[in-house]
């Protein structure tokens, strides 16, 4: 991955970003009860970068305001915020893996402060972010009690190898330049297979 991440153009990395948001995003967007305000942060910076996908342009002074009620995000060695302010900071260090919305959230916010890191500093981000979607479907199989989602079993599991076939897909395609929209924050992906996925909540 990290070769076919090498080779993507710079205008296309926030959509190959946003891309490996969405995943966690859709399942935050369709139970965010008890989460409103979280969301809020979430959204709001989830509908500046789609617009910035699609303008094909990102507006530093829009996007500072907008990112800049979390980030920047300061961590200690424990991976605890440093920087408190808002919601988002001030609940990270309690929200559990074993809630599927709090999961959810944890990873939205470290796939929106690599976003911020990069757009802010210059640099390419998002050689990583492809770990993102992974990551939700090894809660959700860890979850369902099948063990280390990093097994050779698990590995093998087709909604996994469809993610990773998925992904180098669509890093082949942003090798070149696109004009992709939030209508295509799936494309290549088995959304019926992520659909089918189910969460089950530790008590």
């Amino acid at each position: 991955m990290k070769t076919g991440f090498s080779e993507v153009l710079q205008e296309n990395l926030l959509f190959w970003n946003m891309w490996n948001i969405a995943y966690a995003y859709d399942i935050l967007e369709k139970d965010h009860e008890g989460y409103e305000a979280h969301f809020a942060l979430l959204r709001e910076m989830w509908d500046y970068c789609w617009m910035a996908v699609e303008a094909k342009h990102i507006d530093r002074e829009e996007f500072v305001r907008v990112f800049g009620k979390t980030y920047p995000a300061e961590f200690d060695e424990e991976g605890k915020f440093i920087r408190s302010g808002n919601i988002l900071h001030d609940t990270y260090d309690d929200l559990r893996e074993t809630v599927l919305s709090e999961f959810c959230i944890t990873l939205l916010v470290g796939g929106f402060s690599h976003i911020y890191d990069g757009v802010t500093s210059g640099r390419r981000y998002g050689v990583r972010a492809g770990e993102l979607p992974i990551e939700v479907i090894h809660g959700i199989v860890t979850s369902n009690g099948l063990g280390d989602m990093f097994s050779d079993e698990n590995v093998s599991l087709p909604i996994v190898q469809d993610e990773l076939a998925a992904q180098a897909r669509l890093l082949q395609e942003l090798s070149q330049p696109q004009r992709m929209t939030i209508r295509d924050r799936h494309i290549y992906r088995n959304t019926v297979a992520m659909q089918s996925l189910r969460f089950i909540e530790q008590v």
